[in-house]
């Protein structure tokens, strides 16, 4: 059996705004950070253009990951004020890595930190036999 379904020419015009909001949900880089797994690690990547490596500051505590990046710049000639600053909070799925074990580096304006996962996170396939009698 098959429904009709009234035709309404004004439908996408009240769906434009769900629409936003499954495009922005897709588009993390515009938010400035992403978090992705792989087989053995955590990776998180954040955005902090402009602002140099010894400026950008990360902690890890309590499987909270917090990215802060500052910088500012004062031009005395032309009595200008410039400053860049950035700061991302994670939690979730960040359960499982190791916290001591974590690398970061910063490249073309992107922080990218590395945390390993632990032997019990890590995906792992389990053999299943027959039982003999």
């Amino acid at each position: 059996m098959v429904d009709l379904v009234k035709r309404d020419p004004f439908r996408n015009l009240f769906t434009w705004p769900r629409w936003l909001d499954e495009f922005e949900d897709m588009n993390l880089g515009r938010r400035g950070l992403k978090i992705h797994e792989t087989p053995q690690n955590i990776i998180a990547e954040a955005v902090v253009a402009g602002v140099p490596a010894k400026d950008v500051e990360i902690h890890i505590e309590d499987g909270v990951l917090t990215i802060k990046a500052e910088k500012s710049e004062e031009s005395k000639s032309k009595g200008e004020y410039k400053s860049s600053s950035y700061q991302y909070y994670y939690t979730a799925a960040l359960s499982g890595g190791q916290w001591d074990k974590a690398d970061a580096e910063i490249e073309d304006g992107v922080v990218s930190i590395t945390i390993p996962k632990t032997a019990a996170a890590r995906p792992r396939k389990i053999t299943v036999k027959a039982k003999g009698k």
